[in-house]
């Protein structure tokens, strides 16, 4: 058996967007092997996974191969940015975005287990609609955000406005601790009780960041990403995601975050009924939960469990 360290890749897409991110991989002599993807969440990076990829290559069994893949997603990290054409539709194209990372790696969906966080987790859960997953597993997230129905033209409205007022300036702090200090900050304004931990913090904001020549700290984000969704999901159109996805082979995993987002309990009364997850559990720590390295090996211990 040979342990890996992680590994920097790049997957060309078949638009020319480069994506980044870094492959855990153990082998273990034999066929059998167990296929990760994960994706972050928004605004984050692969480096969210680093905790989980290590805690489940340690809790794996060793006569289990591993390949484990954490992405940067177009715009975040060390991924190149969309053209000037977009993103006007980020979760559509970042569902895109997997599928072709999928065909780079040569891996099939039908075995494999997807780790979504936030973000990652909604784009997953579109994926996994159209394209049956082994297994699923969301972290933190019910899917995509949603609004009613008459309230779609008012996102359209505030797209093409912020759109029309141009790509908003990169955000610049003076080093890199001023850069941690606000990322901590940045966790305390979501809504509930959220926080994110300063070494948690640490690893996206170098992950995401360049120090120029004048010594000041500038994040790499493509900030079009700040722009209001053009087009947003309706209830009904969520829960046939939900239909979808649990009318196919897919075993689902749903973990949420003691003190991360405050989702009601009706929201989780539907995605139960409609969903069918194998596996619904709360777990202490916030909404970085599968990285703060106070909470992270109770997130592991759940995945394996649900994986093995």
């Amino acid at each position: 058996m040979t342990l890996d360290e992680p590994q920097e890749i790049t997957l060309i897409c078949q638009d020319g967007v480069k994506l980044a991110g870094r492959r855990w991989i153990r082998k273990n002599g034999n066929e059998k092997e167990t296929r990760v993807l994960c994706l972050h969440g928004w605004m984050d990076n692969c480096f969210t996974f680093n905790r989980l990829a290590d805690g489940l290559l340690r809790k794996i069994p060793s006569s289990t191969g591993l390949d484990i893949v954490a992405l940067d997603l177009p715009g975040h990290g060390l991924s190149s940015h969309k053209s000037l054409d977009g993103p006007s539709v980020v979760l559509a194209d970042f569902v895109y975005y997997m599928y072709d990372a999928l065909q780079s790696l040569n891996w099939e969906t039908a075995n494999l287990t997807v780790v979504g966080h936030s973000m990652g987790s909604s784009v997953a859960l579109m994926f996994a609609a159209a394209f049956p997953l082994g297994k699923l597993i969301m972290l933190d997230s019910l899917g995509p955000q949603t609004k009613p129905a008459d309230e779609i033209s008012k996102s359209v409205l505030a797209h093409i406005k912020a759109r029309i007022q141009g790509k908003p300036p990169s955000s610049v702090y003076p080093d890199l601790d001023t850069a941690i200090e606000t990322r901590c900050l940045t966790a305390t304004v979501f809504p509930g009780n959220q926080y994110i931990s300063r070494e948690t913090a640490k690893a996206l904001v170098e992950r995401a960041s360049i120090i120029r020549e004048d010594g000041q700290l500038e994040f790499l984000h493509d900030q079009r990403l700040k722009w209001p969704s053009l087009l947003v999901l309706t209830d009904a159109q969520l829960d046939q995601l939900y239909m979808d996805v649990a009318s196919h082979p897919t075993e689902t995993c749903l973990l949420t975050a003691q003190d991360g987002m405050p989702f009601p309990p009706d929201s989780i009364s539907r995605i139960r009924e409609l969903l069918q997850p194998k596996v619904v559990e709360s777990l202490p720590g916030s909404h970085h939960f599968h990285a703060d390295p106070d909470t992270a090996d109770a997130v592991v211990d759940t995945i394996v469990s649900f994986i093995s």
